[in-house]
């Protein structure tokens, strides 16, 4: 069997995550329980299928800089630049739309699946108005409907919400789930790869497939 040899222990395999730090929204079970009992007590909204992928994504880092839903001053200058306003590069707004907004300003609301799961309470601190012929045509290149993405921001609401966000639990996926890493549990094993002085090419091929497969199935569920 082909061996990998003479790797150095002291290397870095992996760079750092976008913009420094990998996000983690998950809280803790304690805070778990108490948000639970207060979201009794909340109004809530359902989100798409979309949003609520887009909601896992920024709650395990994949999204990392990104700690919420963007507010206005990102989303234009992702619109505008494809940077956020700190020059991060960005390519497309990360946002959460609803139809009616009214009396959100300042609320905590639960978020919940479309099967009605409560997964994040997230508390509003801004809510603005959706560019709806300016975004279809920078984010697509065109502001027609033969663009299925285009097609699908008309059904999309009129504003746009923004605030922290405090996630209780993932949604549960019932495919693939060995394919389903996080950002942390990759980063953790390529780190144990790194670690290891001596390698097999087929434990590399392995791990490799493994990571291609999980980024093939998150693509679908987007």
């Amino acid at each position: 069997m082909q061996k990998h040899k003479h790797i150095d222990p002291e290397l870095k395999l992996l760079v750092p995550p976008y913009g420094g730090a990998l996000v983690d929204l998950v809280v803790e079970p304690r805070e778990r329980a108490e948000l639970t009992q207060e979201a009794t007590e909340l109004s809530s909204l359902q989100l798409s299928p979309r949003s609520l992928c887009d909601l896992e994504l920024l709650a395990v880092g994949a999204f990392s800089p990104l700690r919420r839903f963007m507010n206005r001053a990102e989303y234009l200058s992702v619109l505008e630049h494809m940077r956020l306003p700190d020059g991060t590069l960005w390519p497309i707004p990360i946002t959460l739309p609803v139809d009616n907004a009214a009396g959100l300003t300042g609320k905590r609301v639960g978020l919940r699946s479309p099967s009605n799961h409560l997964i994040a309470i997230m508390e509003i601190e801004e809510i603005f108005e959706r560019e709806m012929e300016l975004e279809p045509q920078m984010v697509c290149g065109t502001s027609s409907e033969d663009h299925s993405l285009v097609a699908e921001m008309r059904t999309w609401g009129k504003y746009y919400l923004s605030g922290s966000l405090k996630v209780l639990e993932l949604p549960q996926h019932y495919d693939f789930p060995e394919l389903r890493l996080t950002p942390a549990q990759v980063r953790d094993r390529l780190e144990h790869i790194n670690s290891m002085h001596d390698f097999d090419i087929a434990t590399l091929d392995e791990m490799m497939a493994m990571l291609a497969g999980a980024d093939r199935q998150r693509a679908r569920a987007a």
